[in-house]
């Protein structure tokens, strides 16, 4: 994700979007749902998602040579 623009109003959506759409899952679980297993990956893949895009990406370091 090297070229995701964390501050854009895009992801600032996406990213309410998928904090609501967590909530609903984990409120369905709590309700009782037929789902739950459906549920719980859902929901691993919303946290994932957004610690992936979190996280700072790192660049490997430049070679040590001389110029």
């Amino acid at each position: 994700m090297d070229n995701l623009d964390r501050h854009s109003g895009t992801w600032q959506a996406v990213t309410q979007w998928l904090q609501d759409r967590r909530q609903q899952c984990v409120e369905s679980l709590i309700n009782g749902s037929p789902n739950d297993d459906k549920l719980r990956g859902e929901i691993r893949v919303i946290d994932d998602l957004i610690a992936n895009a979190d996280d700072t990406p790192t660049r490997e370091p430049l070679p040590d040579t001389d110029y």
